[in-house]
């Protein structure tokens, strides 16, 4: 996943200068980024025992990693050429703050490269609560398709129509580049023929150009810029 999600920002050329990677969980995609070109790339988490967990990962002196809330950024000002979100937007406390946040931390013309899910994949990912204490965590077929008044009590996290994801984005004072889809990979699913896999995975950006990408693209892509 790691390849095909940066390898739409590499052949887009936009891997350079400093990096943001704003939710970056264990690490892995922060040094991803500086193999890819970042100068440097901070990775931040709001949870201590994570950013501990990336720091144990062998990294280069360029990558670093600390403890932060993506609603008050502990930066100054146009501090980035660019901001990862990868999966993240769904899960933090405020999504307009954060677009904000990054927003103000990146440098005029600075990217942001979004990646959130997307509701026209039929089936939500991150599972369904029941209750403050019972959930489920496999993947809850036509979910997402459902009412948004009804399916977020018992959504764990949001999902997107495109429109909406880019609307939020314009409304923090971002620019828009590109929009497009993030197709499943299927890693997860072992039990599915190794020749369709491999067959899928060869056409991946024949598929992404079809009205058929919706429907398996199981995030929204969204390339923006700083003003």
């Amino acid at each position: 996943m790691i390849d095909y999600r940066l390898g739409k920002l590499d052949e887009r050329g936009v891997i350079h200068g400093d990096w943001l990677d704003l939710g970056c969980a264990d690490g892995y995609w922060s040094i991803a980024l500086a193999e890819r070109g970042a100068g440097s790339v901070v990775g931040m988490e709001p949870i201590q025992e994570r950013v501990d967990g990336a720091q144990s990962r062998p990294h280069p002196p360029s990558v670093s990693f600390g403890v932060g809330n993506s609603e008050k950024l502990p930066f100054p000002d146009g501090s980035f050429d660019g901001v990862l979100l990868n999966e993240v937007l769904e899960h933090v406390e405020n999504e307009e703050a954060t677009l904000r946040e990054i927003a103000r931390v990146l440098r005029p013309g600075g990217y942001l490269a979004l990646f959130s899910p997307n509701r026209w994949f039929p089936f939500e990912g991150h599972g369904a609560r029941w209750s403050a204490d019972r959930s489920f965590s496999h993947p809850v077929p036509l979910m997402p398709w459902l009412p948004a008044r009804f399916s977020r009590r018992f959504a764990s996290a949001r999902n997107y129509w495109p429109r909406d994801l880019r609307r939020l984005v314009t409304d923090a004072g971002m620019e828009v580049s590109e929009s497009g889809w993030a197709l499943i990979q299927f890693a997860q699913y072992p039990w599915l023929p190794a020749r369709a896999i491999s067959s899928y995975r060869r056409n991946l950006a024949r598929i992404e150009r079809s009205p058929f990408a919706r429907f398996v693209a199981v995030s929204v892509f969204v390339l923006a810029r700083a003003r």
